[in-house]
């Protein structure tokens, strides 16, 4: 058995699921079992959201040790499904550890399922149904889904220019706080309402909901990353049309 291999395996199907945004208990528990299911006889994996390491112990007494730095973060629950469904399949029956390289590689470089205009038109769908929440008309909700649409369509085509991650918040809060306040120059809406339905598919609930999980279950690093990153990114929204609302009104 190449315990290098192991360890490669056991790190890369961490590194996946902290990239799709999982949380911390749930991608140790996956490395533990995968390490302990190829005969390791200890595994230890310490996780945060831009870091792994892990150390694995053979019988004879042999320690692998690596570090992985995580530069990136989503969220992609197909990815993370794909990691627990080969962490299952391996309790059940043996797979060469090349092979299970190999499964992972392909799955770490898979793209999204879903295409631009949906996750466009799932903002705008969000966008609409939270407006109606929060009590704005039926008008403010038909704006607050075709701002949406058109913003967030923006912030999705914007290259890649390696900025922080709540640089496009700042974007998208600055122009969908714009443009309400653009057609609330021509016809009566409600302000408040409109522009917060508007900017709520910038909000980072996972983000917001993982810090808690991860609270939860004792990882209060991770947690405080995680609940930082969302509160910055908060920030930055109210910012935005704090600025817009305070000149143009």
């Amino acid at each position: 058995m190449n315990y290098l291999d192991v360890l490669r395996l056991t790190v890369l199907a961490g590194e996946i699921m902290i990239k799709s945004g999982a949380e911390i208990y749930r991608t140790e528990d996956v490395m533990d079992r995968i390490a302990k299911n190829y005969g390791v006889k200890r595994v230890e994996s310490f996780v945060t959201p831009t870091g792994i390491l892990c150390a694995i112990e053979t019988d004879d007494g042999q320690v692998f040790t690596t570090v992985r730095r995580i530069e990136s973060r989503g969220f992609n629950l197909t990815k993370i499904d794909k990691v627990n469904d080969f962490s299952r399949r391996l309790a059940r029956r043996h797979i060469p550890v090349e092979e299970g390289i190999a499964e992972l590689t392909k799955v770490a470089h898979e793209k999204s399922e879903y295409s631009w205009w949906v996750k466009v038109l799932a903002a705008g769908l969000g966008a609409f149904f939270a407006t109606g929440l929060i009590g704005g008309t039926v008008v403010e909700m038909i704006i607050s889904l075709i701002i949406a649409l058109l913003v967030r369509g923006f912030v999705m085509v914007i290259p890649d220019l390696g900025l922080f991650p709540f640089f496009l918040d700042l974007v998208g809060g600055f122009l969908s706080t714009l443009l309400v306040v653009a057609i609330s120059k021509f016809y009566p809406i409600s302000l408040g309402v409109t522009v917060v339905g508007s900017i709520m598919p910038f909000i980072p609930g996972m983000s917001i909901t993982n810090s808690i999980r991860d609270a939860i279950a004792g990882d209060f690093l991770a947690s405080q990353a995680r609940g930082l990153e969302a509160f910055l990114r908060v920030i930055a929204l109210a910012v935005s049309a704090a600025v817009v609302l305070a000149f143009l009104t």
